[in-house]
């Protein structure tokens, strides 16, 4: 009795299984409305963000670019990984000489950790050991990458003209880490 019990639930266990696979990356799916909640915030924090500068800004695309051909779960944790390092560059230092509003800076580091937290369920969710040692490598390029933005812009810059040359390095790479995002929906059939 117990065995044809046990075949009578096996098709729904596996058919929940694979639903809670498929909507288990909540990010994916409220992706467009944190991604424009988060630009939103990153422009207003500021004044108009300026496109031209002294100073040359380290920027990371081929990184980016070498992101788009590989697999789904190094590309999520790409995506989590550099909201992590966009958020802890947000919390060193003293902001106050930035000069921006604290409840909307508040918010705006809210909304990339809610981000990051849910970036950790997609990650964990299509886990592949295979697939995160290479990652590793990439994980360091990261770090080297927003090291050296901290040390062109907070460091080397500071004050106000810092803070606002790393706003608009950070929209740069929101604007990428979208299209990178765009494209993971892409591949699964969503729109």
């Amino acid at each position: 009795m117990a065995l044809i019990m046990f075949r009578g639930t096996a098709p729904i266990l596996f058919f929940c299984s694979v639903l809670t696979f498929a909507h288990c990356c909540d990010w994916l799916s409220h992706y467009n409305d944190l991604r424009n909640s988060t630009l939103v915030l990153i422009d207003s924090l500021g004044g108009q963000i300026s496109t031209t500068t002294t100073t040359r800004l380290p920027f990371r695309g081929t990184l980016y670019k070498k992101m788009y051909g590989r697999e789904e779960n190094s590309q999520l944790r790409f995506i989590r990984d550099s909201l992590e390092q966009i958020y802890n560059l947000y919390r060193h230092g003293d902001m106050s000489a930035a000069g921006w509003d604290d409840g909307k800076t508040t918010n705006f580091l809210e909304s990339i950790n809610r981000q990051i937290v849910e970036l950790n369920e997609c990650v964990k969710s299509t886990h592949n050991e295979t697939t995160s040692k290479p990652y590793e490598v990439y994980k360091k390029k990261l770090k080297r990458y927003y090291q050296n933005l901290k040390n062109h812009t907070l460091l080397d810059l500071g004050g106000r003209d810092g803070w606002e040359m790393l706003r608009r390095a950070t929209e740069q790479n929101l604007i990428q880490l979208e299209q990178l995002g765009n494209r993971i929906k892409a591949n699964r059939g969503q729109h």
